[in-house]
């Protein structure tokens, strides 16, 4: 049943095309069958007839099974992929965990120092930066295919929270939401959030403090599911009309088409609002999915 559940998930329009003429095929294969069967009854030997209903009924029969054994091998390729990420995602756990543990005795070591010194000021400080990596380990507990249910975003965010990681920019989750219940097309979505993600990832990494957060809720009662994005950044003349132009980019050897891009995506969808805002710290992309 699962199995079948997952084929289901799995077909898409172009593979519903491919069903559709591969079954138009094999009923006008049947018909011409049967047509020449009986307006060749009394010239046919019956045991021919017999043996050519037998091949054409296997042949059916592993046409259908041939493609679902395709479509299986196509599920197999699919959790695959998204195991090898959540091993990524584990591997980032596992080195963050072993650098945390492997100073554990210096960090109280330290501690005990300031402690003894009376020096409260220089505890808070580095308390702070203590705090800072153990919010980065709890971060990386979030990327769990359990949570963000949904492979393609799953995969996504790994993808970009690795980015993130090599340019030496934080990212912060927050999760209130079912990801099997999004309300906009997995395709469109992707592709915007995508763009957006490597956005806020580029103009972070150009600031003293490198900082992403992404939120994920539903506002069930507003009939609204929220993406929001925001990120620290260095540019604060940016022209909020002209950012989604196309070939319009606040940054070096860009060409200005991610935004636009995401500006044509939202107007496909009626319910869908993408307001962009930025204050003193963050500039803040925050997408609206009504239902």
């Amino acid at each position: 049943m699962e199995n079948l559940n997952n084929i289901h998930n799995l077909i898409n329009k172009n593979n519903k095309y491919l069903i559709i003429l591969n079954i138009i095929f094999e009923i006008i294969s049947l018909f011409v069958f049967v047509f020449i069967n009986f307006y060749y009854i009394n010239k046919i030997p019956i045991i021919f007839t017999l043996f050519n209903s037998i091949l054409l009924l296997a042949y059916l029969f592993f046409n259908f099974y041939s493609l679902y054994e395709a479509t299986k091998l196509k599920i197999v390729t699919k959790k695959l992929k998204d195991a090898e990420n959540y091993n990524s995602s584990l591997l980032i756990l596992y080195d963050n965990v072993r650098g945390f543990k492997h100073d554990f005795d210096n960090i109280i070591n330290i501690i005990g120092g300031y402690i003894k010194l009376n020096d409260i000021d220089g505890l808070k400080q580095y308390y702070s930066s203590l705090e800072s990596d153990c919010s980065r380990v709890k971060n990386i507990q979030i990327l769990n295919p359990n949570i963000i249910n949904n492979p393609g975003i799953y995969n996504l965010l790994v993808t970009e929270y690795e980015k993130a990681i090599n340019l030496d920019v934080k990212i912060n989750f927050e999760f209130f939401f079912d990801f099997q219940n999004l309300k906009m097309p997995i395709y469109e979505f992707s592709r915007m959030f995508g763009i957006l993600l490597d956005n806020a990832i580029e103009a972070a990494k150009d600031c003293y403090n490198k900082e992403v957060n992404i939120v994920f809720r539903e506002a069930r009662k507003q009939h609204v599911q929220i993406i929001l994005i925001e990120n620290t950044y260095f540019n604060s003349e940016i022209d909020m009309e002209k950012i989604f132009k196309k070939g319009i980019s606040g940054k070096k050897n860009h060409s200005g088409i991610g935004l636009w891009e995401v500006n044509n995506i939202v107007k496909k969808f009626n319910y869908v609002i993408l307001n962009t805002t930025k204050d003193d710290k963050y500039f803040k992309q925050e997408l609206q999915i009504y239902f």
